[in-house]
């Protein structure tokens, strides 16, 4: 005989469905997979259009491009908290479009420094780059890139769904076909690169009108200073974050020409391929995470609610990579990568490991951060440059396999350190909703 309380546990579980589905956490996680699905066709596309050296070096400029975009992304999370609050409570966003105008006009005066020195070989030669030209290509997408980041914050801290999947998948969109296409014309690299390029405008379009006067309805914008200031003193700690993302992520693929064979250097950049589109599967929700999380915070609700979606799909997405690279490898790696790369077999399970430990670190510095603990950023950054260190000893020990075993073994230490300061968090919240 069934328990009476089974069918109030149902009703519970269909209601927690019901809530993950309707939410605004799936609608932008399905639109950020779309969007890797796009950015895994590109690179499963140029891994075997190019050779393995040629796509060293495409993987080398997209990982700048994402890195500093990523970089760019801690203003674009502040952009959300305070969009989240209102401008009620955060007036200085009623500068938002006048900020927009002067941070592209900024960006386009800075533009023949920044190409001259793409043009430095040393720079290129640092990076194990065989053409810096294509650097300075990538470099004349910098005027939108700042307005871009501050029209997808405003998007997402008011949840404007419809504009941030458009945006995404404009963006993949003009990346994927933009490259085939100059590829298919004979503009080789230099074309691919433009194309990169040209994918940043493709997502400002979508989301432009957020940073208007009519989206803030403040005809009358106020001056950009405050609001600037505002947006540094909340995003200096994120910008911490993401430039620690990009070397937890890719600290390896940047380092490999200095410190791995050039055979081994190719395979590599097909482990750290597989890695980024995993990361990037789940790394959009935190754009979900923020908000909600500080919205509930200023509110004085649960904090650990708003959160569940999102824990949700990331375990669930962790889960099924983490099965699929330890029931069929070949599957993923050939399919991800090529044949080319098939030699990388062996490394793929703690590769993946890795990129899920590293996501729920990333997820967790997130959600601290959002109810005003900066401890866990903090731990992700000193986590960083020791990243780079034990990987550097490991691969001048053993190689690829060291580097690999030792990416795989700190971010499982640091997943671990992340999640005990989450507890602690919640076990502060939940003491002092009882102590009030």
């Amino acid at each position: 005989m069934a328990s009476p309380a089974f069918p109030a546990r149902r009703a519970a579980g269909g209601l927690a469905l019901g809530a993950l589905l309707a939410s605004p956490a799936l609608a932008i996680f399905l639109a950020t997979n779309i969007a890797n699905a796009g950015n895994l066709a590109f690179n499963m596309v140029f891994s075997r259009l190019l050779t393995p050296s040629e796509f060293h070096d495409l993987a080398v400029i997209l990982t700048l491009m994402l890195g500093a975009m990523s970089v760019l992304g801690a203003a674009q999370m502040a952009v959300s908290q305070l969009a989240a609050r209102g401008i009620a409570r955060e007036p200085t966003l009623a500068a938002l479009p006048r900020l927009s105008l002067l941070s592209g006009a900024a960006a386009a005066l800075l533009l023949p420094l920044g190409v001259a020195a793409a043009l430095m070989s040393p720079l290129a030669s640092a990076l194990g780059l065989a053409a810096p030209g294509h650097l300075a290509i990538l470099f004349l997408a910098l005027p939108i890139a700042a307005p871009l980041c501050l029209a997808r914050g405003a998007a997402l801290g008011r949840m404007s769904v419809r504009g941030i999947v458009l945006s995404l998948n404009l963006e993949m969109g003009v990346r994927l076909g933009g490259a085939i296409l100059a590829h298919a014309t004979g503009l080789g690299m230099s074309g691919i690169v433009a194309a990169l390029a040209l994918s940043l405008v493709a997502g400002w379009w979508p989301v432009r009108a957020e940073t208007s006067g009519a989206a803030l309805r403040q005809p009358a914008p106020l001056p950009a200073a405050p609001l600037l200031g505002r947006i540094v003193r909340i995003a200096w700690p994120f910008a911490l974050l993401q430039l620690a993302q990009v070397i937890h992520l890719d600290g390896d693929l940047l380092m490999s020409a200095r410190v791995l064979p050039e055979a081994e250097v190719g395979l590599l950049a097909g482990l750290s391929l597989v890695q980024r589109v995993q990361v990037y599967a789940c790394l959009g929700l935190a754009g979900v995470l923020l908000p909600t999380v500080t919205a509930a915070a200023a509110s004085g609700r649960a904090t650990l609610r708003p959160a569940m979606p999102v824990v949700a799909l990331v375990l669930g997405t962790g889960a099924a990579l983490t099965v699929l690279a330890m029931a069929a490898p070949a599957l993923v790696l050939l399919t991800v990568a090529g044949p080319a790369y098939a030699a990388g077999l062996a490394h793929l399970l703690p590769a993946v490991l890795a990129a899920f430990a590293f996501t729920v670190s990333y997820l967790a510095a997130t959600f601290l951060a959002a109810l005003g603990d900066r401890s866990g950023i903090a731990l992700v950054t000193i986590g960083a440059p020791v990243s780079l260190g034990v990987l550097a000893l490991a691969a001048g020990a053993g190689g690829l396999d060291a580097m690999v075993a030792a990416k795989a073994a700190v971010q499982g230490a640091l997943c671990l350190a992340s999640l005990a300061f989450v507890g602690r968090a919640c076990l502060r919240a939940r003491t002092s909703r009882a102590n009030s």
